[in-house]
């Protein structure tokens, strides 16, 4: 792995020889114990010579969310860092990456994440057109607001998986019980776009297990 800057944000590169297409994952540094695992898993299920860079993200309510909402557990409120993070990927991930491989002019972009951050990547995937594909790994698509947003826009990427997990619904909370029911209408409506391939994948289990695994399966499927 090497490390550089950009924009004021820390990243994290690994790189095959010459890679045929560029992945990039907001993660947090307690996310980062797991990244051998998940990029392992990558390389297990795909043929195609990557680049991959985890962007790293310090305050998760702030960095990855598209606008203001209320708290929906504990105390701390989200707020709407989101465009100013898809800058940070647009005018300085991606081209510092382009920079470092020649191979990667050109290429399929690829923003995916877990939790919020796979809500993020999905937003990334309605606002930019950088993004060949979305992979969106247990999504928040409770998140307030989001359904009316995506009910009202046309997604610019071109392949988009969603996954949850098939206990992720049965919580006490009200709002992120709302999760398997949106997610299932947002599949729906992507369905609806001739030509976007799009594919949701449930996975056994609640929200905590193996994400970086459920992750590495939804890069694979947006990579093949």
């Amino acid at each position: 792995m090497e490390e550089f800057e950009t924009k004021g944000r820390r990243c994290l590169v690994y790189a095959d020889e010459d890679p045929q297409v560029l992945l990039i994952e907001p993660l947090d540094e307690r996310e980062l114990e797991a990244l051998d695992e998940e990029l392992r898993a990558i390389k297990a299920g795909c043929n195609r010579r990557f680049a991959y860079t985890a962007l790293i993200v310090k305050d998760w309510n702030q960095e990855l969310a598209p606008w203001v909402a209320p708290p929906v557990y504990g105390k701390v409120p989200f707020g709407s860092g989101a465009a100013e993070t898809l800058k940070v990927i647009e005018d300085g991930v991606i081209p510092e990456m382009q920079q470092r491989f020649d191979s990667l002019k050109g290429a399929d972009v690829i923003i995916g994440g877990y939790s919020l951050a796979g809500l993020f990547a999905l937003w990334s995937g309605y606002e930019s057109t950088m993004f060949k594909a979305v992979a969106a790994a247990s999504p928040s698509v409770w998140y307030p607001g989001w359904m009316e947003y995506a009910g009202h826009r046309n997604p610019k990427a071109e392949r988009i998986y969603l996954s949850l997990g098939d206990t992720e619904a049965k919580t006490k909370n009200p709002v992120m019980a709302t999760v398997a029911d949106n997610i299932n209408s947002l599949y729906e409506m992507l369905k609806g776009f001739p030509d976007i391939k799009s594919f949701l994948e449930w996975n056994e289990g609640g929200h905590f297990k193996e994400p970086a695994l459920r992750t590495a399966k939804a890069f694979v499927w947006a990579m093949n």
